[in-house]
């Protein structure tokens, strides 16, 4: 097995090229910390780091190492929810490393997901509904959404969405694609609708 990325990293490497073919999540992880001009973020994940080696890097993308180096530079808070005490044990070990601070849930994320976050990031278990479950309870926040694997995890988000006229992107990366909901003007103009039916 090969453990070579996750020890550059824990050795204060954090700069290291991957030889893949996989369009890697990074970019589109990157591009949603930059909608907040560098202040700081409060970010809720579903699922922890599943394993260290190498090829988890490519396929799960370990966003916790990307949103971990925003917030211990311009501040913010990580909380990460998993129901595998081994996955969140990774995450606590990267945070660990690249020192920053990760608060870990343990159990489902249903169950500690809350609407005071300014990122979501849903990529729980490959299950089709388990993605809308979890962005009802989020829906009304002024907050960005990233959904990972999309194929598999947000069919049944896909079409609640396409039902609600909520826009979305949708990015070719990572092995199923991956989705951007920006929910903070999609809520201003929904309460701006609101005043004129009402005025």
């Amino acid at each position: 097995m090969d453990f070579q990325f996750a020890m550059a990293i824990m050795n204060g490497h954090t700069d290291i090229d991957i030889d893949t073919s996989v369009k890697l999540r990074d970019p589109i992880i990157k591009y949603v910390l930059q909608l907040f001009d560098k202040k700081p973020v409060k970010i809720f994940q579903v699922g922890a780091i599943e394993s260290l080696q190498t090829m988890f890097r490519v396929g799960s993308g370990w966003s916790d190492i990307i949103f971990g180096a925003y917030i211990k530079e311009f501040g913010g808070s990580l909380t990460i929810a998993d129901i595998d005490l081994d996955h969140l044990a990774n995450s606590h070990l990267m945070g660990g490393a690249m020192g920053y601070k990760v608060t870990l849930q343990l159990g489902d994320a249903i169950e500690s997901i809350s609407n005071d976050y300014d990122i979501y990031y849903l990529d729980g278990a490959e299950d089709p509904d388990q993605a809308l479950e979890q962005f009802k309870k989020i829906e009304q926040t002024k907050s960005v959404v990233l959904v990972d694997d999309i194929q598999s995890k947000a069919v049944s988000l896909t079409e609640y969405l396409n039902f609600k006229n909520i826009e979305f992107k949708i990015h070719d990366v990572g092995n199923g694609g991956m989705m951007t909901i920006d929910m903070r003007t999609k809520n201003e103009d929904d309460l701006n609708n609101k005043g004129d039916i009402n005025g």
